[in-house]
């Protein structure tokens, strides 16, 4: 598992926001703003992060897509010990 700070950073973002479900989620746009990464940097680490389960895809903002955290995104930073 390649996890990096930066994937680690979007995830607890992402749990700080309560970007849960499939409804509540998170555009590319508000993670770069936060973050002060890329829009390609961005897009990367959250197809990845899909990849590896931790994120998904959510609903639509207008035409952008939203990211939210998943069940395994959740316990792998508790199981960490990060708390948000």
């Amino acid at each position: 598992m390649e996890i990096s700070r930066l994937d680690v950073v979007i995830m607890k973002l992402l749990k700080k926001n309560e970007c849960t479900n499939f409804i509540e989620g998170m555009t590319i746009q508000e993670i770069m703003k936060i973050t002060k990464t890329s829009r390609p940097t961005t897009y990367r680490k959250l197809i990845k992060l899909c990849e590896l389960g931790y994120v998904d895809k959510g609903c639509k903002s207008i035409q952008a897509d939203t990211f939210y955290l998943l069940d395994k995104g959740i316990n792998l930073l508790e199981r960490k010990g990060e708390k948000v």
